[in-house]
């Protein structure tokens, strides 16, 4: 027993090492400068990268824009195209061979770089097969267990940091609350918790809404409107369950701007699921600078779109904030919603002295990956 608990331990620590170098090294190509002037460098001090900037990355594959010979993925909140030739390196991990088994809930680690119309052209990647939630049992705080299902609000409620329901007239320790997270009161308001419940499960990418029930790489999406005057935004709990304030419900200006802020912490919840990978499947490549990663997934509740200032982590939970930003915007746009509509989202909900730097940030996305069209969600 002790033997098996040592080589678990081992496994963890390469993951750690393996996971932080692939973040650092984003992160070093995303905010290096390229040496052009004006709008290019203002970009590369947002954390944008630039046309002529690597941009690499790990990530799950959300949907597949086009099949073929030279396929294109969306994941990272990067549309991926795949140039097949014998300079780009492709391969392949467990039941995948080629390039049409590739398909959402794969995961890719890639290198590229974009072209005019801000897709990433693809320099080499390696593509390997969704994760165990075994694995994330390890890496998580504590003990998962099988989750509680959406449960319709019919009276006023106390919500627990796993999305259990009780009467709100229960005596309840609100030490114990888990973080921003547990015992949140919930209103008993059937028409606002049925549009938060709907734009969250139209944000959802499709391919998590057709896993069957026990499939590993599924999360149990529950959305609820709580009562929280502290948080001006959408947090991200327990695998899977997202909690909106209702004043937050009062300052978004339409569905478009709740699907913003819902569709980050959606992206949270998948970006998360990197640790269910194995350290087999990761490989080795592995620094000493990376040790810290991890505990940037695992936050006692993740607040959407908010600034990371004075947390511990820093520059690790911002990379966290700035991938889920971009995998939001590709969430809304195949929602149908208006990605252009994120930063006004933000705007919204900031205070008058707090600035917004997620909308900037997102807002220099929209510019190199999307177009304005009549409802704003072209590419």
């Amino acid at each position: 027993m002790a033997n098996r608990s040592g080589v678990w331990r081992c496994g963890i620590c390469v993951f750690v090492l393996t996971f932080g170098v692939i973040a650092f090294r984003a992160q070093a190509q995303e905010t290096s400068p390229s040496g052009a002037a004006g709008a290019g460098v203002a970009a590369s001090k947002a954390g944008v990268p630039n046309r002529d900037q690597k941009i690499t990355g790990v990530a799950v594959i959300i949907k597949v824009d086009s099949a073929g010979e030279n396929p294109v993925f969306e994941a990272d909140g990067y549309r991926i195209r795949m140039a097949t030739n014998p300079a780009t390196p492709i391969t392949f991990a467990g039941k995948l061979k080629t390039l049409a088994d590739v398909e959402p809930d794969t995961w890719i680690r890639f290198e590229g770089v974009r072209d005019q119309s801000g897709t990433v052209v693809a320099q080499s990647a390696h593509f390997y097969p969704s994760g165990s939630r075994k694995v994330l049992t390890v890496m998580g705080p504590k003990k998962m267990k099988r989750e509680p299902d959406y449960q319709p609000v019919t009276q006023e409620s106390l919500l627990d940091a796993d999305g259990h329901l009780v009467s709100a007239h229960t005596k309840v320790r609100l030490s114990d609350s888990g973080g921003p997270c547990g015992w949140h009161r919930v209103p008993a308001d059937a028409s606002l918790q049925e549009r938060v419940r709907r734009v969250g499960m139209k944000v959802l990418p499709e391919y998590q809404k057709q896993l069957p029930q026990g499939a590993p790489s599924r999360i149990p999406f529950r959305f609820y409107a709580v009562t929280d005057d502290r948080v001006r935004s959408a947090i991200a709990c327990n695998e899977g369950l997202i909690l909106v304030p209702r004043n937050v419900l009062e300052l978004l200006k339409s569905d478009e701007q709740l699907a913003a802020v819902l569709a980050d912490a959606v992206a949270f919840h998948l970006v998360r699921q990197l640790s269910t990978l194995t350290p087999a499947q990761l490989g080795t490549d592995v620094g000493a600078e990376a040790v810290s990663m991890i505990p940037a997934l695992f936050p006692a509740g993740y607040i959407a779109g908010e600034s990371v200032a004075g947390l511990l982590n820093y520059e690790q939970r911002a990379r966290v904030h700035r991938e889920c930003a971009r995998i939001a915007l590709q969430l809304m746009a195949d929602a149908g919603y208006d990605p252009w509509q994120a930063p006004e989202a933000w705007r919204a909900l900031a205070r008058k002295d707090v600035p917004t730097p997620e909308g900037k940030y997102q807002l220099d996305v929209l510019n190199r990956q999307y177009r304005k069209t009549g409802n704003g969600n072209g590419r």
